[in-house]
């Protein structure tokens, strides 16, 4: 098995528009876990939020992996264990919430099955609770709440706000953290030098596998450092341009079966 290792965002690349693991799909993740070869379910969401996938991949029992937070946390599905976490500096807090205050901007994290936030009826909110299959839980005050460790807070609205408040917060926040659109809709803020490349890498040298055994399918910005880690990085058909221009190979659509089509074409041996 040339490549050993999968690493697949989810929202427009693992699954349909409606949120779906498709038959194809699940037949393909069988197939290459029955060879030998392993899974990491790579994505934006909270580790709770790509649970139901790995179920739907019998992760939990076969093994595999994931990678949520943009790259912030491993977790072992096997073990239920998290292999490694980051978080942001407790200290700066307070000062990313005053940001989104000011600027009339929802902001959002996650604690166990719920999304929180002041602003739980913002539609984006309420997006971002169906794309995980969490509920929402309103908090009055965000900062006075937080008394636990976060590893990422996360700005939605519509695509001309986050595109206005990207640079905003970028500046505001300085070279400690990441800044950067993992949707149209979302701005995530994490620890300088997180993001889906940087989680890979660990998680490698966590399983001991080499980067040129690695293929890596993503369709947004936040997918890049991830294909540019993998010896091979696909692209989806239905990607923003800039994926598609630094990819390795463009397979199908997420609506076309294109992760199913690549494991198929370059994970899967010949029985």
């Amino acid at each position: 098995m040339k490549y050993r290792l999968l690493a697949t965002d989810l929202d427009g690349t693992l699954v349909t528009e409606k949120k779906r693991v498709t038959e194809r799909t699940k037949r393909a993740v069988e197939a290459m876990l029955s060879q030998g070869g392993t899974l990491i379910l790579s994505s934006g969401r909270p580790s709770y939020g790509v649970w139901h996938v790995a179920k739907e991949f019998a992760l939990p029992e076969k093994g595999g992996y994931i990678l949520a937070y943009n790259g912030g946390e491993l977790l072992d599905c096997k073990s239920g264990r998290a292999v490694f976490s980051v978080r942001i500096p407790k200290e700066r807090i307070p000062e990313i919430i005053r940001l989104a205050r000011v600027h009339e901007t929802a902001i959002l994290t996650y604690e166990g099955e719920y999304v929180i936030s002041e602003c739980a009826e913002n539609p984006y909110v309420q997006g971002e609770a169906r794309n995980t299959r969490m509920k929402v839980k309103a908090v009055p005050d965000l900062i006075s709440y937080l008394t636990f460790p976060i590893v990422k807070l996360m700005m939605v609205g519509s695509e001309e706000q986050i595109l206005r408040m990207e640079p905003i917060v970028r500046d505001a926040l300085g070279p400690e953290f990441s800044v950067f659109r993992s949707e149209a809709y979302h701005l995530e803020i994490l620890p300088a030098g997180i993001d889906k490349g940087s989680g890979l890498l660990k998680a490698l040298d966590y399983l001991g596998i080499s980067r040129e055994e690695v293929v890596s399918c993503g369709d947004y910005d936040n997918d890049i450092p991830m294909n540019e880690v993998a010896g091979l990085g696909v692209a989806m058909e239905n990607g923003c341009p800039e994926i598609k221009a630094r990819a390795d190979y463009i397979t199908c659509s997420n609506e076309e079966d294109g992760v199913a089509a690549v494991i198929e074409k370059f994970i899967l041996e010949e029985e």
